[in-house]
């Protein structure tokens, strides 16, 4: 099996925002192994990624939503051969539409991210945790119907 590597799960990174932002869902979905854990920036408690993929598809890649994103340096720490951990700061802004069909934005310009990266055994790199967080408190705005 092959290591992991600094650019590496760096590239990753960068592949995983640009499928977010360009609202990409297979290329998104196939960032995470199915049992990974996410804490979205606004979430109260950990869910599983099979959740969190319906909720996201729903709420951020209808053609009324967006994301946007602004990363800054990327610090990687090597755990392993086949395990490494990537975290970032970035300035964050979504529209989203809620289950009530509402449109809603959020500006986060101060989030943290971080994300365990694993090595399955076909050699692709999945996130098996990530954990969204923001310094201060988010606040959604209500947006007019288009």
């Amino acid at each position: 099996m092959q290591s992991i590597s600094v650019d590496q799960v760096r590239s990753e990174v960068f592949k995983f925002w640009s499928a977010f932002e360009g609202k990409t869902r297979s290329s998104f979905e196939e960032q995470y192994s199915p049992t990974a854990g996410v804490f979205a920036v606004d979430g109260r408690r950990s869910e599983p990624a099979r959740l969190m993929w319906v909720r996201r598809d729903r709420e951020f890649f209808g053609p009324q939503s967006s994301v946007r994103a602004r990363l800054g340096t990327i610090t990687v720490q090597l755990l392993g051969a086949n395990l490494a951990v990537a975290a970032y700061p970035l300035q964050f802004s979504v529209v989203r539409t809620l289950p009530n069909g509402k449109r809603v934005g959020v500006d986060v310009p101060f989030c943290r991210a971080t994300q365990v990266f694993q090595i399955d055994e076909k050699g692709k790199l999945l996130i098996i945790h990530e954990h969204l967080s923001s310094a201060e408190p988010v606040a959604p705005k209500e947006l007019p119907s288009q």
